[in-house]
């Protein structure tokens, strides 16, 4: 259906005023609505709920009860979202959370990821969430060695998105402080700011110049395979979430039981990393003209398979540094959620996550 002005007008005042009071509205609200009367001019109730008939037969609105007036459908949010929402201007007080809170340096992804999620729910009083680099394009920030007399090892490879991973192995001899010093020297000299996926490809050969000594030799590889081995065990999903709590002010979610399907959907690391691909493939898809968030609408969660998602919408952006894709980060609130507020304030903390980032 192509809408009319009009129409388009009377759709929108409908989710912006549900959106707003979550109440079914009906044509007498609206005709007395002064915001809805300068933008269609005066019309009366009898044409108003004319319009509203022939939105509700192409399925956009819905009907819930004989008497009240009606809500909008995944269907009709989604006409909204692409042909009549515009993003509004960060407010000043808003950009500068944003900027107070995300920090530059980041200590590491999953820190400023986590302080971006943290910000991003307080903002729009949604969950925020947000995928972690992929291990493979995760890369190694630090390499750890220390001692655990009598004669062991602890070794810890630390990633710059915030991954540990620990081997404990051991030693025929104890090792002198020297020989233990120059390998961590030398394998963090070789192999920080490598991706994971380029160091499980890695031969100790490729890196072993420089080294002296057979016994210094033989510990640098045996702990170069300690770290490699380390670096093919870690997954790929992980996933931030923060304000979860705030579902429970939202009316959607008053029902004890609808309220434990949404905890457990975010609980769902698989699922809630499946739901947050959409951003990503709107990000590598290139396509001209496209606005650089995705906003994925109730139903149309179906392919994901998780029954609770079909309650919630998602406007999420990738992330990422240097022309790299790395995440994605977004919002996910019910599909009544305040979408003009979420597409204007989800494309400005990515950008200052980027900025964090890229520091460090």
């Amino acid at each position: 259906m192509t809408l009319q002005p009009r129409q388009q007008a009377l759709l929108a005042a409908v989710i912006e005023r549900y959106v707003e009071t979550a109440e079914p509205v009906g044509s007498a609200s609206l005709v007395a609505d002064p915001k809805f009367v300068a933008r269609v001019g005066g019309v009366s109730s009898a044409t108003v709920r004319n319009e509203l008939a022939e939105l509700e037969a192409a399925g956009l609105l819905a009907h819930p009860h004989t008497s009240a007036g009606r809500v909008p459908t995944d269907a009709g949010y989604r006409v909204y979202v692409n042909e009549m929402l515009k993003p509004r201007p960060v407010k000043a007080r808003e950009r500068a959370q944003i900027e107070s809170q995300i920090v530059t340096p980041a200590s590491s992804v999953e820190d400023a990821l986590r302080d971006a999620c943290v910000t991003l729910a307080r903002l729009t009083g949604y969950p925020a969430v947000a995928t972690l680099p992929a291990a493979g394009r995760d890369s190694v920030r630090q390499v750890q060695i220390n001692a655990l007399p009598p004669r062991r090892l602890i070794l810890a490879l630390v990633t710059a998105a915030g991954r540990i991973e620990h081997r404990v192995f051991e030693v025929e001899d104890d090792v002198p402080n020297q020989r233990l010093s120059a390998v961590v020297n030398f394998l963090n000299q070789k192999l920080s700011g490598r991706t994971l996926s380029a160091l499980r490809a890695l031969q100790f050969e490729d890196i072993a110049d420089g080294l002296h000594g057979a016994q210094t030799l033989a510990l640098a590889r045996r702990a170069f395979e300690f770290v490699r081995q380390s670096a093919g065990e870690l997954g790929d999903e992980r996933v931030v979430v923060q304000g979860m709590i705030t579902l429970l002010d939202e009316p959607e979610f008053s029902d004890i039981e609808q309220a434990r399907a949404a905890m457990r959907l975010f609980d769902d690391v698989s699922t809630m990393n499946d739901l947050l691909r959409a951003p990503l493939e709107r990000a590598l898809s290139g396509e001209p003209g496209a606005a650089s968030y995705a906003v994925v609408i109730g139903e149309e969660h179906q392919p994901v398979g998780h029954a609770a998602a079909q309650r919630f919408s998602l406007v999420g952006i990738a992330y990422g540094v240097g022309g790299e894709v790395l995440g994605s980060v977004g919002v996910m609130g019910p599909t009544r959620m305040k979408y003009t507020d979420a597409v204007s304030l989800v494309p400005a903390l990515a950008a200052r996550l980027r900025d964090s980032l890229e520091t460090l």
